[in-house]
């Protein structure tokens, strides 16, 4: 959080990378913006080795309490981690940090502050359809603007100097970064800081610190649920979820047992995390219910994949304008006039690929994904990315991810696959598959079940017919 601020202020651009992202995915964000310095925790310094920038290394333990229990668990930690390589060409944070106090105990200055609010504040990365995840440029007066409408919308001008706010989600997804870090701390909240989701240690978090408002997903509240029904929760002012669809069963669970409304929203990357939120004070909830547009943006609905308005009621692409837009992809000219198009009306709308329908109330209801994207634990997962990994493997003949449901309403990643061998056993083709994914992605792009078929399906356009593999055991 801190450096995110700091290389602001000196007027760089942070490339918010997915601290378990492969060497492979890594290499790429690095080259794509030519970036030159490299901020690692111990757990992943060796793997930013060779890629051509300087690497600041942070070790863990330096964050833990300066107590008997800070100690048993900095020596526990060590432990547990004493088989992670080195890095040799890391400098330690401490050391740099020591070294930046003493330029300026020499009478040294920091660089003029010459940002402006066009200037870019951070680059994020979006899945892609060629398997390259996309780097959404966001400008410093886009993250403001989305932060200052989510304070004005969500609290109204209400007090909240000094509300504690549950940060959980991370700083390298911008719904993590404008709402949930940049937001509370703009108007003066404090930042319970937790560097991932665990269902016990957050509910407990909760009810110890009274956290007046939380910000999550919906997969971390389902989980939450059983840890907190039965507790009082009077303090809690405000529960937004965004990432997905919210379940009316879900939401009435909640609004039982709180003195205030769970409220779902709506945002995307290409938006700073967000741009639709439900009012307060709804009677019943919509079932797919997102929101409305946040002050200052507006909407309309298209028919997917044209700039043609639906004047209906009927189904609709979501487009959006509004302040907190990005810029465009970086060094993707081609994917940003494919989402930022220019409608008759002779204005840029941003073209979300989600179809939805407006209600009487003008909330909108989520329908489906125009797109593949699953949503994993919260994360954004693009099956072709996947497939485009995978298909190197030398077990894998032909391979399509598809999702799968899983528990509170999440989902997981189903691998149909073609063997390169025809007369391969099996289960160690299965197993050798299940190695090299290991290797190659992260944990949320990991199959839960890999099924060996014959052949994959094939549309009368000669595409394979993932929509038939999503409904196959």
């Amino acid at each position: 959080v801190i450096a995110v601020y700091a290389v602001n202020r000196l007027g760089a651009v942070c490339n918010l990378v997915h601290p378990l992202s492969t060497r492979q995915e890594l290499e790429y964000c690095v080259k794509l913006t030519d970036s030159r310095l490299i901020l690692a925790f111990d757990q992943n310094a060796k793997l930013c080795e060779g890629l051509g920038a300087k690497i600041i290394c942070c070790d863990t333990t330096t964050y833990f309490p300066k107590s008997p229990k800070g100690f048993v668990l900095r020596y526990g930690y060590k432990f547990l981690n004493r088989k992670i390589a080195k890095s040799a060409e890391a400098k330690a944070w401490t050391a740099v940090f020591a070294a930046g106090k003493q330029y300026l105990k020499e009478g040294g200055s920091l660089p003029e502050d010459t940002m402006t609010a066009e200037d870019t504040a951070a680059v994020m990365y979006t899945g892609g359809t060629t398997g390259d995840p996309k780097g959404v440029v966001l400008s410093n007066a886009a993250v403001n603007a989305s932060t200052s409408e989510m304070i004005l919308e969500k609290l109204d001008n209400a007090p909240h100097i000094g509300y504690a706010f549950l940060s959980v989600l991370p700083v390298f997804h911008a719904f993590g970064l404008s709402i949930v870090i940049h937001a509370p701390l703009s108007g003066g909240m404090r930042c319970i800081l937790m560097p991932n989701f665990d269902t016990k240690k957050c509910a407990k978090t909760i009810l110890q610190e009274k956290i007046e408002i939380i910000a999550g997903v919906p997969a971390m509240f389902e989980r939450m649920y059983p840890l907190l029904k039965d507790a009082d929760l009077s303090f809690i002012k405000h529960m937004v979820s965004g990432g997905d669809k919210v379940s009316p069963e879900m939401v009435a669970r909640y609004n039982a047992i709180m003195n205030t409304q769970f409220l779902p929203g709506y945002g995307l990357t290409e938006a700073c995390g967000a741009c639709l939120l439900t009012k307060l004070g709804y009677d019943e909830f919509p079932e797919g219910c997102v929101g409305r547009p946040l002050r200052k943006n507006t909407l309309c609905l298209v028919e997917p994949g044209t700039t043609k308005v639906v004047t209906d009621a009927g189904e609709g692409e979501l487009c959006i304008r509004g302040p907190m837009l990005m810029d465009g992809y970086y060094k993707n000219p081609e994917a940003t006039a494919d989402v930022m198009r220019l409608h008759d009306d002779g204005l840029v709308w941003l073209h979300t690929g989600d179809v939805v329908t407006l209600d009487e109330e003008q909330n909108v209801i989520f329908k489906s994904r125009y797109k593949r994207m699953l949503k994993v634990n919260g994360y954004n997962v693009y099956p072709t990315i996947i497939e485009n990994v995978m298909e190197k493997c030398p077990a894998i003949a032909e391979v399509c991810a598809v999702g799968m449901p899983w528990k509170n309403g999440d989902t997981r990643v189903k691998l149909f696959v073609t063997l390169a061998d025809k007369n391969a056993d099996e289960a160690a083709a299965v197993a050798e598959i299940k190695e090299y994914a290991l290797s190659q992605m992260n944990r949320w792009h990991q199959p839960k079940v890999i099924r060996v078929i014959e052949k994959l399906p094939m549309t009368k356009m000669n595409k394979v017919d993932y929509k038939l593999l999503e409904t196959l055991e």
